[in-house]
């Protein structure tokens, strides 16, 4: 009875780190977003923050953790948050990173948020991370021109796997 006063921590997102690069040269002084959103939190509104790219390309956003009743409740428990972080640069959008996931912490999301590190001539790909180990989803699906590896992710670009990016350049 008392569980659905209950407020939960729900993490939006931890920290975001990356740095920024077009043909290999640092891009500096750009604009990056990152738009989240929890339906848990103030009614699914986009928290919506900018940052400016360093000299060398670098930028940072802080964690964002809020409260909320949601994850308690019998049918908002397993709602999803949503992350996207992203730039515009002549005139076209790039996704560092977007997913929808679940409102706790998962490692190795948060380990791959502080390596965004993307060059604007990487192609799109979906990567599928095993984050079952951690609480989380058995494919956790990102989209992003950021490029990873490691045996947790399978990297998908147009619908096929790929075991190397030297595959779609």
């Amino acid at each position: 009875m008392f569980g659905i006063f209950k407020r939960y921590e729900v993490e939006m997102s931890p920290e975001v780190r990356g740095r920024i690069t077009n043909n290999g040269n640092p891009l500096a002084g750009i604009q990056v977003a990152r738009s989240l959103s929890y339906e848990g939190f103030q009614k699914g509104k986009e928290q919506l923050e900018h940052t400016t790219t360093d000299a060398d390309g670098r930028f940072s956003f802080k964690p964002l953790m809020v409260k909320s009743r949601l994850p308690g409740d019998l049918f908002g428990q397993n709602m999803l948050v949503w992350q996207a972080v992203y730039v515009e640069h002549d005139e076209q959008l790039y996704h560092l990173w977007s997913t929808h996931k679940i409102w706790h912490p998962v490692k190795p999301l948060s380990e791959l948020l502080i390596q965004l590190n993307c060059d604007l001539q990487d192609k799109k790909v979906q990567h599928e991370i095993n984050t079952l180990d951690y609480g989380g989803m058995s494919s956790q699906v990102v989209g992003s021109i950021c490029h990873w590896q490691g045996e947790r992710i399978s990297t998908y670009y147009n619908n096929e796997l790929i075991s190397s990016y030297d595959e779609i350049k």
